[in-house]
């Protein structure tokens, strides 16, 4: 009798576990991501858990999550923020804390965000949002600074787009075309179905003098992407190179036709032209691909 007893309660105890470590997983499964097509589900399933258990921190910085995925930033905030009253050293909250007080525009505070996550754990992503942040928000003056995070995201990930993409611009900000390419040339490699990482390639080329191959890539870019509007900027970007070269009456090297901006100031108007007009249009998912991620535009 004892002997069937114990059975009985051992069976119990066993199914008990699996049923909470099914709960777990199913749980810890259910994260939002960027562009995801079930964010709005997990997050219904997040609200419903949170009903049942105010006191799920970890449910709670899920739904912080979700929220930032689904552009609702003030909320995401106010849910990290409660995760970091209850856990400050959480360094995910101050991440996503972070990011959605940069859709704000509360940028010191989300520098300070991206900052306090790096510091409690350096990820590649939290590199990359600070880096993006100097370089977006701070009009050349913090573009070291973004050199700088973008070279320690790669670091980290040596597969991070955006960081390559990212990267390239600056170094070609500060002239450094090799460099430039070398990184371009990674973009294409990693997302070789983006029209515009044969672009970049190629306007990477006919900075270093080679039109040959700047060409070639050129045209693969254009085959890829049949709007004129890409042809005509990145045609645009190819001309002021040629008369760059030109020499000027005091024998140095001419400017871009008049124009002060920069070709980083050029390809951010360009990125959000591109975010611009998906968004107008009704795509979406193609506008927040672009948001999330430069070498998406």
């Amino acid at each position: 009798m004892q002997g069937s007893c114990r059975a009985i309660f051992l069976t119990v105890v066993v199914i008990c576990v699996a049923v909470l470590t099914a709960c777990s997983e199913s749980f810890s499964a259910a994260q939002c991501e960027a562009n995801g097509s079930g964010n709005q589900q997990t997050l219904q399933s997040l609200n419903g858990l949170l009903t049942k258990d105010h006191g799920n921190t970890s449910a709670l910085l899920g739904r912080g999550r979700c929220l930032y995925f689904l552009g609702n930033y003030a909320q995401a905030v106010q849910d990290m923020s409660e995760v970091l009253r209850r856990e400050p050293k959480q360094a995910e909250a101050f991440l996503y804390r972070g990011k959605s007080l940069k859709m704000l525009g509360r940028i010191p505070q989300a520098l300070q965000d991206y900052s306090s996550a790096i510091t409690l754990r350096p990820t590649a992503d939290a590199y990359y949002g600070r880096g993006l942040t100097y370089l977006n928000e701070f009009h050349g003056t913090k573009d070291r600074d973004a050199l700088n995070d973008f070279t320690e995201a790669i670091k980290l990930d040596a597969r991070h787009v955006g960081a390559h993409q990212s990267r390239a611009q600056v170094y070609s900000h500060f002239d450094q075309f090799q460099p430039a390419l070398q990184d371009a040339e990674v973009v294409l490699k990693l997302s070789p179905n983006t029209p515009n990482a044969y672009c970049n390639v190629g306007l990477a080329h006919f900075a270093l003098g080679h039109d040959g191959e700047g060409r070639k890539f050129l045209n693969i870019c254009y085959q890829k992407d049949g709007d004129p509007q890409t042809r005509g900027y990145f045609e645009t970007e190819v001309n002021k190179v040629l008369y760059a070269r030109q020499p000027t009456r005091g024998g140095g090297g001419g400017s871009y036709g008049g124009d002060q901006k920069s070709w980083l100031d050029r390809e951010r108007e360009r990125e959000h032209n591109v975010y611009e007009s998906r968004r107008l249009s009704g795509n979406e998912a193609g506008a927040e691909a672009c948001r999330m991620d430069s070498s998406k535009c």
